[in-house]
């Protein structure tokens, strides 16, 4: 069975879960799977921002404004994103903007779908009118990329996860595609 998400429906990563359970008792051949489109992780990832955090007890970290793009040539997703910080200890704030690619896996522990192996590629971060650079520029990437390795994009609720155990779904393969990020959910046999 293979099911696609259309950019009109703009539903949530594996809302098609429900859809792909109800066929689990249909006899397949060949794996299942749910295509998203660019614009439905789109509307998935604006669901998520803005996103606070407080790192380290000393800054207090403000992500928004996601914009996705697909790289099926590296089976990768890039995404930008609007960086604030303030440091809490001297109130100083910080402004500027990002760019990463990552992957993106399912973790059937909890039916969630996470970004993984986050690499921060552009980063521009000014602080009081300054840019940032060298050594202070890396740690703020690393900060980054540690705040979203493991970044939880979709859980399913109680119901879809029941659905999927019901459905014999054990694990599942994400791939970056031209028309989208496919993900192949894997049965137990």
């Amino acid at each position: 069975m293979h099911l696609v998400a259309t950019s009109s429906s703009r539903r949530a990563v594996l809302m098609s879960i429900v859809a792909l359970a109800a066929l689990a008792g249909c006899a397949s051949t060949g794996p299942r799977s749910v295509t998203l489109s660019q614009a439905d992780l789109q509307a998935l990832f604006e669901r998520q921002f803005p996103r606070e955090r407080r790192m380290f007890e000393v800054f207090d970290i403000t992500l928004a404004r996601p914009v996705v793009r697909l790289s099926p040539e590296r089976n990768r997703i890039t995404t930008d994103l609007d960086l604030g910080a303030v440091e809490r200890l001297s109130g100083r704030s910080m402004r500027g903007s990002f760019s990463l690619d990552h992957a993106l896996r399912f973790e059937p522990s909890d039916a969630t779908v996470r970004l993984a192996n986050v690499r921060v590629n552009d980063l521009r971060l000014e602080v009081g009118g300054t840019a940032l650079q060298g050594q202070s520029a890396r740690l703020s990437a690393l900060l980054a990329e540690r705040m979203l390795d493991d970044f939880v994009i979709y859980r399913a609720n109680d119901e879809k996860r029941e659905a999927l155990r019901r459905a014999g779904v054990n694990n599942a393969n994400v791939v970056v595609t031209a028309r989208g990020v496919e993900v192949q959910f894997n049965e137990s046999r």
